[in-house]
């Protein structure tokens, strides 16, 4: 399907070749115009800005997978429907949704540059736009809000139960998470309080100490300044039930885990053999079975660490694709069960988006989710 009435050329934030933040760029491109049947395209209000987009313009992938420059950058957003593929049958013109693109089964993902004036996207991610949130906050909540969920769901899991018949498992009981102020670490801090009712320990560098009360009203219970403390002596060896991770010390996490009950749920350190399994699906992927075994080794280590008590831990990849789960957060956002914590930053500043994607890329500095407003 095409859009006739749409202008030819559309402005971008692209990595022009592989290289830092500082190197991004706006650049004029052309519009696209052929809809797929199964997608929509979209005029983009907000983009997200992950950790994994700065990873794949930077080049830290190219031993897995290429990328065709320039790039247009960023996989998750906000926008209104413009036009709709010949089988979609949920959107219509003028919807507001936002979502991000992400299945498992594709490697690398498609890059599907929300970061742009205009994006096709399939409909199958997206969700409508609650009333109650501006777009900027449906940008920032696109990837992390089914990620938060499926780290719960793969906690009850690990436990034997289902997340939808678990009912008050989690009541009364103590979650950790890492990075309170931080776009994952918050929605996990708010999942944890709004949604189970736990206690939740987190923790947050000096500098943010003070903001965390004011911009997360009574959602954590025991806050931890991880700079100044040692965090496994302040909140105690055992004492929490599950522990969310998403820092790569995964490790020195495990001792704050209850031996006998405990989970470790991580979204920051190597993923397991199966998880790669099914984010490569049947993508070519060089060296898929070398990276699988040192995955399998890796996780022989992390057994070992945990030698002598039952904590069951596991690597969750966030995936949109499950529509099921993606629904499921939905309804957590729409209820204002979790919000947004984020920084917005103009389109148009490509100063101040260059330095706010260096803080995505560093993961030093930043607030929250780092959204890019384009309207």
């Amino acid at each position: 399907m095409t859009q006739p009435s749409l202008p030819k050329t559309m402005r971008s934030l692209v990595a022009p070749h592989y290289g830092p933040p500082s190197t991004y760029q706006i650049q004029t491109l052309p519009t696209p115009t052929s809809i797929p049947p199964t997608s929509v395209l979209l005029r983009i209000h907000a983009a997200e800005v992950s950790t994994g987009i700065t990873q794949l313009a930077s080049g830290q992938f190219r031993l897995l997978t290429s990328a065709s420059f320039p790039l247009p950058l960023c996989i998750g957003g906000s926008g209104t429907v413009v036009s709709i593929g010949s089988a979609v049958t949920t959107l219509r013109a003028g919807d507001p949704v936002y979502g991000l693109y992400f299945k498992h089964g594709i490697f690398p993902p498609p890059v599907c540059g929300f970061a742009s004036e205009y994006a096709v996207v399939p409909a199958d991610v997206l969700l409508p736009k609650p009333e109650s949130l501006s777009f900027e906050e449906a940008a920032a909540l696109s990837g992390i809000g089914v990620t938060a969920y499926q780290c719960f769901k793969r906690y009850f899991e690990l436990r034997g139960m289902d997340i939808k018949s678990a009912g008050g498992e989690l009541e009364g009981k103590t979650v950790f998470a890492t990075g309170a102020l931080s776009a994952c670490g918050s929605v996990f801090a708010q999942a944890a309080k709004n949604v189970f009712g736990a206690r939740v320990v987190a923790t947050v560098s000096t500098g943010k100490m003070g903001l965390v009360e004011g911009i997360l009203p009574g959602v954590v219970d025991e806050l931890v300044d991880y700079q100044k403390e040692d965090v496994v002596a302040r909140v105690g060896k055992g004492k929490v039930d599950l522990v969310l991770n998403s820092q790569w010390d995964l490790v020195g996490l495990f001792p704050l885990a209850n031996p006998y009950t405990g989970v470790v749920v991580s979204i920051a350190s190597l993923p397991g053999p199966e998880t790669m399994r099914r984010m490569i699906g049947e993508s070519k992927v060089p060296f898929a079975g070398l990276i699988i075994w040192l995955l399998t080794l890796a996780y022989m280590w992390y057994d070992f660490k945990l030698r002598g008590t039952n904590v069951k831990h596991d690597f969750v990849s966030g995936n949109p694709g499950n529509r099921e789960d993606l629904e499921a957060s939905g309804e957590w956002i729409a209820s204002g069960k979790i919000k947004a914590v984020m920084t917005v930053v103009d389109f148009n500043d490509i100063d101040a988006v260059r330095r706010g994607c260096e803080m995505v890329a560093t993961g030093k500095g930043g607030l929250g989710k780092l959204v890019i407003k384009l309207i």
